[in-house]
């Protein structure tokens, strides 16, 4: 199995909305797909159909319940295996962001556990870096997509950022999201990145600001569902191919060879 973790370095940028949406399209493909909620934000569960933000999950892994991190896992209706971060108050927080710091290895070890064929995947939706959720799915991450809104100072952040962030064995895409192509400024922001960064880091395939996206998730679904010929629906299912096309080729042993 391949491990790809998805952070920003800004908030809103998106990220749990595209780690969910790239669970079911992958797992539509006919791949076994775990999806790890790594962010004591709780809320990738609402976007796969949870009704209520789930109670428990890795954090009292952490926090050293009696059972283990995986006992309270949930399976959606397209087939994705999803583990809760679960809920904790600040002081809990707190107290799970010093078990990863003293035990960087802990979700390494954690994932480790997860049995699935060569093929499959697990998608980690972590905190936004830095932190220590970020930087142990980065270093555990066979690819890392940074999830970058194209405004000012998401970009500016990135660019900041980009020698940690490929701290990692993996490799590292930065996935432009909400685009609005009429904005100046958010061509102006995203140049300066792609200087920075370099063509062969940013993924080609951007996703385009769709007024429908929210909708279609405040009514449960997936744009790619109620409006699957829009610009945004034809944007996830481009990344989707993506990583589709990049998990068979890492499996084969040729990762690098993807673009």
């Amino acid at each position: 199995m391949k491990t790809i973790a998805l952070t920003s370095t800004t908030g809103g940028a998106g990220r749990t909305t595209l780690a969910a949406a790239l669970a079911v399209l992958l797992a539509r493909r006919g791949r076994p797909v775990v999806a790890v909620e790594f962010d004591a934000q709780n809320l990738m569960g609402a976007t796969l159909g949870l009704d209520t933000l789930a109670e428990h999950g890795l954090a009292h892994g952490l926090l050293g319940g009696a059972e283990p991190w995986h006992a309270h896992t949930w399976r959606n209706a397209d087939g994705v295996l999803f583990v809760p971060y679960g809920q904790v108050d600040a002081a809990g927080a707190a107290a799970c962001d010093a078990r990863l710091v003293a035990d960087p290895a802990w979700l390494s070890r954690a994932l480790d556990e997860i049995a699935l064929p060569a093929d499959g995947v697990v998608l980690v939706d972590t905190a936004r870096y830095p932190s220590p959720q970020a930087e142990q799915a980065i270093r555990r991450a066979d690819l890392t997509l940074v999830v970058v809104p194209p405004e000012p100072v998401a970009c500016a952040t990135t660019a900041a950022r980009l020698g940690a962030l490929r701290a990692g064995r993996g490799e590292l895409q930065i996935v432009v999201n909400r685009l609005n192509p009429a904005r100046d400024m958010q061509r102006d922001a995203l140049a300066m990145l792609r200087a920075v960064a370099g063509p062969a880091s940013m993924l080609e395939q951007r996703i385009h600001v769709d007024a429908a996206m929210p909708e279609a998730l405040a009514r449960g679904s997936w744009i790619f569902d109620d409006a699957p010929y829009s610009q945004a629906s034809h944007d996830l299912n481009g990344v989707a191919n993506w990583v589709d096309t990049w998990l068979t080729a890492a499996v084969a042993g040729r990762a690098g060879a993807v673009r």
